[in-house]
């Protein structure tokens, strides 16, 4: 997947960073105009999610930055969110029971409106190795954009998690080389030691003797 213009604008990426990708999606159906940020490169992932009251007032964004090697693996999933349906149905019937003012009904059944929507979502989820995790939630009519986005995502996942176990042989590898090389030293140390104790011992042949 491409990287897209709105992704270059708003997420800053250092020059090392390569294999950037990103796209943009509406956190509900109905505020379709705000957009929650996602991008991803070889060395971290980031995200910028509007908060919402009831579903459609705006209360500011969450924004997030998490090391690529912190992540685990990546999931999508579609769920049923039981909250929303109550307040939906909650502020249906205040607004049926409100037929007498125009303006109030209009309102409430906006807010109603706005929760029965979001009654299905789709989530990104990203799990770090303590078990921990990280969701996103978006309009149920984004799922297909959002799954796709996550099978790139875990691409450089993979290709990091492949990154560091190399990185971990060769250390190891080094280790162990450093080691021999050490043993191989302390050795041909005491071999020469022993070589030279034996050189400054005198012979029989070297030894003086005495005629009385």
């Amino acid at each position: 997947m491409a990287e897209t213009q709105q992704t270059m604008t708003e997420f800053t990426f250092a020059p090392g960073e390569k294999n950037i990708i990103g796209d943009r999606f509406s956190p509900s159906v109905i505020i379709f105009w705000l957009k929650t940020s996602i991008a991803a490169s070889s060395t971290r992932i980031q995200y910028k999610s509007p908060n919402t009251l009831f579903g459609l007032i705006p209360l500011g964004a969450d924004t997030k930055t998490i090391p690529l090697r912190n992540v685990a693996s990546v999931d999508t999933s579609t769920k049923f969110n039981l909250g929303s349906l109550v307040w939906g149905v909650v502020f249906l019937l205040i607004g049926l029971g409100c037929l007498d003012s125009s303006v109030a009904v209009a309102l409430v059944l906006i807010l109603a409106a706005a929760n029965l929507a979001n009654t299905m979502s789709a989530s990104l989820v990203f799990h770090d190795p303590s078990g921990g995790a990280n969701t996103i939630t978006v309009s149920i009519l984004e799922k297909n954009k959002l799954m796709q986005l996550a099978q790139e995502i875990q691409k450089l996942v993979f290709t990091d998690a492949d990154q560091l176990r190399h990185e971990e042989s060769m250390n190891m590898a080094q280790q162990q080389y450093t080691a021999q090389t050490n043993s191989v030293l302390i050795q041909q140390q005491m071999l020469a030691n022993q070589q030279a104790q034996q050189s400054a011992q005198p012979t029989p042949q070297q030894e003086t003797t005495v005629i009385p």
